[in-house]
């Protein structure tokens, strides 16, 4: 894990709607938010425990992803792998049985691997005082996150959308979305006002047009580079 970069890895089942969302945001906002030399030190990707090889994100939540910023024309989905998972300074699951699968693989990742909700809940609530400078920083970071994990407390799971209706990915949308906000707050600098705008957006219907701002997200604020 030590090195010149901070590697984020993002896992749920299919690795076709909730990890590659949660992915493709937090590339966003660190490329967003951090300073260039920080951005260039972050890798972030996604994967799936039982992922079908190859296959595209899902057209509902690759919607949701041009909506709130991202592209995710390209995305294919891959199986996690062991290697992934010790390589990964923050390992950002989608479910408790996420989290038990990872540990499970790799039991080192006992100390980086949180639900995304978890996560959001323990960055709500620590303050640094000034965003991370350095892929070290960042680490300490996860560090901090794992030292208050009392902190995190509640409901953890995001919803798997697959096969349900549009109300099923607007609810994985309104889980997780809020969440990974607050741990970019911590993480990268998101700015307090376009946290809070993530947590009280209504994440409606609109959002699946697949239109960038739809559905009153933020995005004015945005750094640009």
């Amino acid at each position: 894990m030590a090195g010149d970069t901070f590697d984020v890895l993002v896992v749920c089942t299919g690795n076709v709607h909730r990890s590659p969302l949660g992915a493709m945001l937090l590339g966003t906002w660190a490329n967003w938010y951090l300073p260039p030399a920080v951005s260039g030190t972050v890798r972030v990707a996604s994967a799936g425990t039982r992922a079908p090889e190859g296959a595209s994100m899902g057209r509902r939540a690759r919607a949701i992803a041009t909506a709130l910023g991202g592209d995710g024309r390209d995305h294919r989905a891959r199986q996690v792998t062991e290697a992934q998972l010790r390589a990964a300074d923050l390992v950002l699951v989608a479910s408790r049985r996420h989290r038990e699968r990872v540990i499970e693989l790799v039991p080192g990742t006992l100390r980086t691997a949180f639900t995304m909700r978890e996560a959001g809940r323990i960055a709500a609530s620590l303050r640094l005082p000034a965003p991370p400078a350095s892929a070290a920083e960042l680490r300490s970071v996860v560090v901090g996150l794992a030292g208050n994990r009392a902190l995190g407390a509640g409901d953890e799971d995001v919803i798997d959308p697959q096969g349900g209706p549009d109300d099923d990915y607007l609810r994985m949308a309104a889980e997780e979305v809020p969440a990974l906000a607050s741990l970019a707050g911590l993480l990268f600098g998101m700015p307090a006002a376009e946290v809070a705008a993530y947590h009280d957006a209504s994440y409606g219907p609109e959002l699946l047009a697949g239109r960038e701002g739809a559905g009153g997200q933020p995005g004015t604020g945005r750094r640009r580079k």
